[in-house]
């Protein structure tokens, strides 16, 4: 026994001293070491630039973008209940107004007109027949009349061939009032067989093909939307500072990502006579000539309006702006270098530069370089 006790109290001496040599080792550690004061300041700062709001000369000039728009676009309905018989066009396809776009197939139309020329046919009929009537009464009438003035017939008789004659003419007038009303059906009827074929109300292009042969149509139902490309337009908002100073017939230069380069001329033709209560702003409509055919609706067009001559404003670098949503922002710097968050109201955005119409005094420091970066209350150094 003592020969195993011995050997045992040695390995737990041993083990008690490695575990104090590892401590040790690891206490002296610098990678086990938590970073100090200086360390930890270093790795919680950001570096950023900052710059100060400061008057610049902006050019009164509006931009904005809006999307280009038909001069004209009509969705072509039948004007009659049918089944579609024939599409003469394809999406894409030019037209010219008068075009005969589609067909409804009129089938039952033709059988009552076929109906109608006859009954036309039977009523003129009786309007010989009736006419023949009354021509015969009036000869009998003044055979009648003559005999009566040598007292050969009675007055009863003379009425009686009156009367009969009379009945003849109202016949007659009825007749003559039927194949009136016959002409009148059958009129109403090839109107509504002319209205089958449906035609095209402007010049232009098919914008849309909905339907194909086969479709059951009606009034309320389109078959193909016909475009009017010969000029496009765009609808842009117009903040309330700077709506007083566009005024219909102004020019514009409008482009588009689909002709880099290419600028092409407008023409401010309409403003809108009250403001968007949601974001202050007046919608206004821009024609542009389209003569090449270019220009496609639904192209997004930066626009811009020359309002006036430059004007002296507070600005920050662009980088500066931050959108929160729909509000605008900035962070200042604290005393302690830390962010603050302002909120301000900017007016123009020109090249680099923002117009700041509230929010800021001019001198004031804002951070531009790292900004969208930050939040509130960050660390950060100047660089």
């Amino acid at each position: 026994m003592k020969k195993l006790f011995l050997p045992l109290i040695l390995l737990i001496i041993l083990g008690l001293v490695g575990f104090r040599l590892y401590q040790k080792l690891g206490s002296a550690d610098p990678a086990a070491a938590g970073p100090g004061p200086g360390m930890m300041g270093q790795r919680a700062s950001m570096l950023v630039e900052t710059a100060a709001a400061q008057p610049r000369l902006f050019d009164s000039k509006l931009e904005a973008v809006g999307e280009l728009q038909p001069h004209a676009a009509v969705d072509v309905m039948s004007r009659i209940s049918g089944r579609l018989k024939e599409v003469r066009v394809q999406r894409g396809d030019p037209v010219s107004k008068g075009d005969l776009l589609a067909v409804v197939d009129d089938e039952d139309l033709r059988q009552q007109i076929s109906r109608a020329e006859a009954a036309i046919a039977i009523a003129r009929a009786g309007v010989s027949r009736e006419q023949a009537t009354y021509d015969n009464l009036v000869i009998q009438v003044e055979r009648y009349q003559a005999l009566h003035s040598e007292q050969l017939i009675s007055n009863q008789d003379l009425q009686n061939i009156e009367s009969q004659l009379r009945a003849s003419k109202a016949q007659l007038e009825l007749a003559k009032a039927q194949v009136q009303q016959a002409d009148a059906s059958l009129s109403e009827l090839k109107v509504q067989q002319d209205q089958t074929r449906v035609y095209s109300p402007l010049t232009g292009f098919v914008g849309t093909r909905y339907l194909d042969p086969g479709a059951l149509v009606s009034a309320s139902v389109p078959i193909v939307r016909v475009l009017d490309v010969s000029q496009v337009k765009t609808i842009v908002p117009v903040t309330e500072r700077m709506i007083n100073k566009v005024h219909v017939g102004m020019q514009a230069e409008i482009s588009v990502d689909g002709a880099p380069g290419q600028e092409y001329g407008g023409r401010v033709t309409r403003i809108s006579p009250f403001l968007d209560p949601d974001t202050r702003s007046a919608d206004v409509e821009i024609e542009i000539a389209n003569n090449r055919k270019d220009l496609k609706p639904g192209m997004f067009a930066r626009v811009i309006i020359a309002a006036g001559a430059p004007t002296k404003a507070l600005a920050i670098p662009r980088d500066a702006l931050l959108t929160r949503g729909d509000e605008k922002g900035v962070f200042l710097l604290t005393s302690e270098q830390t962010t603050e968050y302002r909120r301000i109201e900017i007016g123009r955005i020109q090249g680099n530069f923002v117009e700041v119409l509230d929010g800021l005094g001019e001198g004031t420091q804002v951070v531009t370089s790292g900004a969208q970066k930050l939040n509130e209350g960050d660390k950060v150094r100047i660089g």
